[in-house]
């Protein structure tokens, strides 16, 4: 699926919100889901799946409970895939994306059992994954997952270079 790019303006928009966030540099995972957390007022807690929800087309996927909301994501990548998966669920969150969607149908719950069967399911509101979202939703989210990933930097052995290309890309936008 080819994701269409919007105005640019959407980027300042973007911008804004990482700024509101508040996410220290450099920042851990643990930092940003607990700041999320506190601005929705509500724990999120992550769950590592196994590959049967990849194989439904999710790398990851947004449950929003009553109560919390569980981000749930696949095992067996890098730490940094991994992260920017769960940025990117983070960032439907930040935009408000369940406001403007319905509960996703797309997701079998029977498979969601097999893959995360320690997530009880049945106080589950919204089931959202990528094939849920507009493109447009898809890119916003993806740009906002990006521009929050460039703050996080690798504390032991850090790229310079690497940091260069992300300041360079990300000047793009």
């Amino acid at each position: 699926m080819r994701i269409s790019r919007p105005s640019r303006r959407p980027s300042n928009h973007l911008r804004r919100i990482v700024a509101e966030m508040g996410i220290p540099v450099p920042w851990n995972r643990d930092q940003l889901i607990g700041g999320v957390a506190a601005r929705r007022g509500r724990p999120i807690h992550l769950v590592p799946v196994s590959h049967a929800l990849v194989q439904g087309g999710h790398s990851g996927l947004w449950l929003a409970r009553a109560e919390d909301d569980v981000i749930l994501y696949a095992t067996g990548m890098s730490d940094v895939h991994a992260t920017h998966i769960i940025c990117h669920e983070l960032a439907h969150m930040e935009l408000g994306h369940d406001r403007d969607t319905i509960g996703d149908t797309s997701v079998d719950s029977t498979v969601l059992s097999v893959a995360a069967p320690s997530v009880d399911t049945t106080g589950v509101v919204k089931m959202l994954g990528r094939s849920n979202y507009s493109n447009d939703q898809e890119y916003e989210a993806e740009l906002l997952a990006t521009l929050i990933m460039a703050g996080r930097r690798v504390t032991t052995g850090g790229d310079t270079a690497g940091d260069a290309r992300v300041s360079r890309m990300l000047g793009t936008f």
